[in-house]
């Protein structure tokens, strides 16, 4: 029987040959260790000032338009005396209780007087609070106390000139004063006209059955008059003295008193009926609401 011939790889061969081949097969990679991020240092707090308090406001107006006074520290109302026998201005609102300085100054050339205080003792010239004289050029203050609801105003009684109209009113605002007006008490409603032929103001809300008393001041150059009542009668310019009543000529510088109730049901208007100015537009609306 025939052997065939083995060949015989030679063993320090063999192991160099596994020795090539694990050389030659693909290296395991070495990690890439990342450097450091640097870490920025922490912030350190920026020291803040303390905030500067607020200071206190300073006292304001109230809604009156105005700061009542006081007996420690009155309001003071400057009030110009001329030839003209009017007082400017001649209507000045004022609060309950409020103390008054008024200062008169007489610009005129003729002498004059200013009592104060309630409406009825003004008119019949016997008002405790008085400067009996402002002469001419001159200027004299009287400080009044203004208790209760009023109304209150002012006069000048020297010979003709409260005859004349020389008359002011004090319109009060307050917890006492009444909310209606009535026949014994009217609401005062100060309105002023001037050379724009406007009414200021041009709407009057008043209850059904309101008696108002409308203070009317001319503080314009030109005259002008005021009618009041039933719309369609007014809008006409039909004066009948009950349903529509006037007061015309009111000249610059002076002021009319004008009373009036409100018992029917309306509508109502009020207008100037000068020559030209109700086409202008000088004209007001009543509204009247339910009390």
């Amino acid at each position: 029987m025939a052997f065939s011939k083995a060949r015989v790889v030679p063993i320090g061969l063999a192991a160099a040959a596994v020795f090539l081949l694990a050389a030659c097969a693909t290296a395991t990679p070495t990690p890439t260790v990342a450097a450091p991020t640097a870490v920025p240092p922490t912030a350190l707090p920026v020291p803040t000032q303390a905030p500067t308090p607020t200071p206190a406001p300073l006292p304001t107006a109230t809604p009156l338009g105005f700061t009542p006074g006081t007996k420690e520290s009155p309001r003071m109302i400057a009030i110009d005396t001329n030839d003209q026998l009017a007082f400017a201005p001649a209507v000045k609102p004022i609060a309950e209780g409020e103390t008054i300085t008024f200062q008169l100054t007489n610009s005129g050339k003729a002498d004059h007087e200013f009592m104060v205080g309630p409406l009825d003792a003004v008119i019949a010239d016997t008002a405790a609070d008085e400067i009996a004289a402002v002469a001419p050029g001159k200027t004299e203050t009287i400080t009044v106390t203004f208790n209760g609801p009023g109304p209150f105003g002012f006069a000048c009684h020297a010979p003709g000139h409260f005859e004349a109209g020389m008359i002011g009113y004090l319109p009060v605002t307050g917890p006492d004063v009444p909310t209606l007006g009535t026949k014994a008490a009217p609401r005062l409603v100060a309105m002023n006209m001037d050379d724009t032929l406007k009414f200021m103001p041009d709407q009057v809300v008043v209850a059904k059955g309101e008696t108002i008393t409308f203070l009317l001041t001319n503080s314009g150059k030109i005259v002008h008059e005021f009618a009041v009542g039933q719309a369609d009668m007014v809008d006409a310019d039909v004066i009948d003295g009950v349903l529509v009543i006037e007061q015309d000529e009111i000249v610059t510088g002076s002021v009319k008193a004008v009373t009036y109730t409100f018992d029917g049901t309306g509508p109502y208007a009020f207008a100037c009926h000068e020559p030209g100015h109700y086409q202008a537009g000088m004209k007001g609306a009543i509204l009247l609401t339910t009390p």
